[in-house]
């Protein structure tokens, strides 16, 4: 007897099938909009239009997309193969300057990405993860303009040398952080032309400064 697997899992199947790594690729090959699949996530009604499409478009099979125990898993299974488990971190359109700070601050998903759920778990807990792009120089040579920033946002604490992505009133920053004696936090750049930001953890700006959470991966395409 055929299991229908649950919402979610049918659309990470179809993303998964299709070789894509995002719920915006995944918009374009049904040509449909991203807010379209974004709210069939959110909701969990996936249109079965969907995977009759793609079944037609890629060659693929409805019932190995729909259903679990299907006669393409079994063959995978047989054959030794293992299905990584992905799970798609948002994207949201604030933007982390590394510079001298960002107002794109609104928290809006505009797309999300897949990574190994193993890979994830082994850095935190994937449900306080969010990517964010980052806008300026400031952290060059290691991090660019418009690349890609794996923030965890269960991880607040300050430890000294990591990155983290840093709000003071309406901006987002993403500094290397340091604690000095005093109370006083030092928020660094690894472009060395930008000075040091000192923010006086006891002073006027302290409660307008926030620990959004720690970078744990970035990239930046060729």
């Amino acid at each position: 007897m055929k299991t229908l697997k649950p919402p979610l899992q049918r659309l990470d199947t179809l993303i998964q099938a299709l070789h894509l790594r995002s719920d915006r690729q995944l918009a374009l090959f049904l040509d449909v909009t991203a807010q379209s699949v974004s709210f069939a996530r959110r909701n969990g009604k996936i249109p079965d239009s969907w995977f009759v499409q793609a079944a037609v478009k890629a060659g693929l099979s409805v019932d190995d997309l729909l259903f679990e125990h299907s006669p393409q898993a079994q063959k995978i299974a047989q054959r030794g193969e293992v299905e990584v488990p992905l799970y798609h971190v948002p994207l949201v359109a604030a933007r982390l300057s590394a510079g001298v700070g960002s107002l794109e601050n609104e928290g809006n998903v505009i797309d999300r990405l897949a990574f190994h759920e193993a890979w994830l778990q082994q850095k935190g807990n994937p449900a306080h993860m969010v990517l964010m792009r980052v806008s300026g120089d400031s952290m060059e040579p290691c991090i660019h303009d418009d690349d890609l920033v794996l923030i965890d946002q269960g991880k607040k604490t300050p430890i000294a040398h990591k990155v983290f992505a840093v709000g003071i009133d309406d901006e987002i920053f993403i500094k290397q952080l340091d604690m000095l004696p005093g109370h006083r936090l030092v928020l660094r750049s690894f472009n060395k032309e930008y000075a040091p930001i000192e923010i006086d953890m006891r002073g006027d700006l302290a409660d307008s400064v926030r620990i959004l959470g720690k970078a744990i991966w970035w990239c930046h395409e060729a």
